[in-house]
């Protein structure tokens, strides 16, 4: 089973003992995308003392990152990582910005403020859940493709239809839990489709 990722970038804020964060959630596709974000980061908050970072990625979570950037050893990026993972979440990376109140938060303290705020972010960002799904296409002439469009509409499907110099190209892009079900109406239409591959559907928790 695909794991979920977030619905949309967001962000988070708090002030702890006088030090504030903000956490920001993102959607990626690729750790190599975490490295441009921090920079990024830090450059649009120049007088902060930290940026700390965490990342998950792949279709069920296989790969991740988390950096410290500067906090004692598993302060910062491990609670970040944790909340991701704590979620179940993939294809995202929270940063985490610390501009320090000059109060010594401890360890406990630490650990709590970065997951916390991390927390926050992933949930303001929103849940999509993914789902397994295949392409099918098919040639139609132009005269037919509206007709076989609006049929497929009313069966509760979003076909998208190209016009080409030589004919219409139909393509729906189903759950693999509904493919024989469409694939059944296709063939009652008396449409040929064949497979496009696999694809991902995503769709609100």
């Amino acid at each position: 089973m695909l794991q979920p990722t977030i619905a949309r970038g967001a962000s988070a804020e708090v002030e702890i003992a006088r030090s504030r964060f903000i956490a920001t959630a993102h959607r990626i596709a690729s750790l190599d995308e975490l490295a441009p974000l921090v920079r990024d980061t830090r450059r649009a908050h120049p007088d902060s003392r930290h940026v700390c970072s965490a990342a998950i990625v792949g279709p069920h979570g296989e790969s991740s990152r988390s950096n410290d950037d500067g906090e004692p050893a598993g302060t910062a990026g491990s609670p970040i990582l944790s909340a991701i993972a704590g979620r179940g979440l993939t294809d995202v990376a929270v940063l985490v910005v610390r501009w320090f109140g000059g109060v010594k938060l401890g360890t406990g303290g630490l650990v709590r403020a970065y997951g916390g705020i991390a927390a926050d972010a992933l949930d303001a960002a929103g849940r999509l859940e993914r789902v397994a799904a295949t392409e099918l296409v098919a040639r139609l002439s132009h005269a037919d493709a509206p007709r076989f469009e609006h049929a497929i509409r009313a069966a509760g499907h979003e076909p998208t239809i190209d016009y080409e110099a030589t004919g219409a190209r139909l393509a729906i892009v189903v759950e693999d839990a509904r493919r024989a079900e469409t694939e059944a109406l296709l063939a009652q239409l008396g449409i040929a489709a064949a497979s496009a591959g696999a694809r991902v559907l995503e769709v609100p928790a």
